[in-house]
């Protein structure tokens, strides 16, 4: 399948100091007809037009822009295996993963982990409120993530697309990053949320180091950078 890489999009840390999440928009990596990949996939896009915020609105709280949204849904429907999530929360991205695997006819499974066992609880039982498509093939885990990646590292399990979102941290992203060649297989993508954001540049913010956390923790033999979209970052294990 022909696959689009978005090179020209990259910004160094400093650029991202001044907000720039609604000016990066969703662009195809994927080759599609048309804008959109289906209804499904177009009724995302929409979903944020009618409310006062600019993050969407499914009925499930969280905080993701349209562009952002719009990558999710796309890669998690291209994925030819299971999905990794870190970082649960209420569900949100979990169950737009799990309609997106549904509609592709592929199915995958998806292990979402997030610390809080609170959270993981409301999520499984947002899902299954909310009736998502797919729900039945999210498996929820409570752990801290960066044991969690490497638990799966040493037992061998690989994926074939990870979203990151547990932690905007320097240490937690970093901590996560230096494992997920080892879970990742070749060719794989992973998407990290809140990679363009202006408070990763802010120095007096310790809770947010997400970018720095990926380029210091992914190793640049085995990945590569393919797109920034809305906040989140685009990256591939080489082949």
């Amino acid at each position: 399948m022909v696959v689009f890489r978005h090179e020209h999009t990259f910004l160094d840390l400093e650029a991202t100091r001044d907000d720039k999440r609604n000016l990066m928009p969703y662009q195809k990596t994927y080759s599609f007809p048309g804008p959109y990949i289906n209804k499904a996939h177009h009724r995302l896009a929409l979903s944020a037009l009618h409310d006062a915020s600019p993050m969407i609105n499914i009925g499930i709280e969280g905080w993701l822009l349209p562009a952002d949204v719009l990558k999710l849904y796309e890669m998690a429907y291209f994925c030819e295996g299971d999905i990794l999530e870190l970082g649960t929360y209420k569900g949100l991205s979990a169950s737009i993963m799990a309609e997106a695997s549904r509609d592709s006819g592929r199915d995958f499974v998806i292990v979402t982990v997030d610390l809080n066992p609170e959270l993981s609880k409301e999520a499984k039982k947002g899902v299954e409120a909310r009736k998502a498509p797919g729900r039945e093939n999210i498996h929820f885990f409570v752990f801290d993530a960066v044991t969690f990646v490497a638990n799966l590292a040493t037992s061998e399990r690989q994926f074939e697309f990870a979203f990151v979102d547990h932690s905007h941290r320097y240490e937690h992203v970093y901590g996560t990053c230096v494992n997920l060649h080892r879970v990742l297989k070749p060719g794989a993508f992973v998407l990290f949320h809140d990679y363009n954001d202006p408070r990763n540049a802010d120095k007096a913010n310790l809770d947010y180091g997400v970018y720095q956390g990926v380029h210091d923790g992914l190793s640049k033999d085995e990945f590569e950078f393919w797109g920034i979209y809305g906040c989140t970052g685009l990256f591939r294990r080489k082949n």
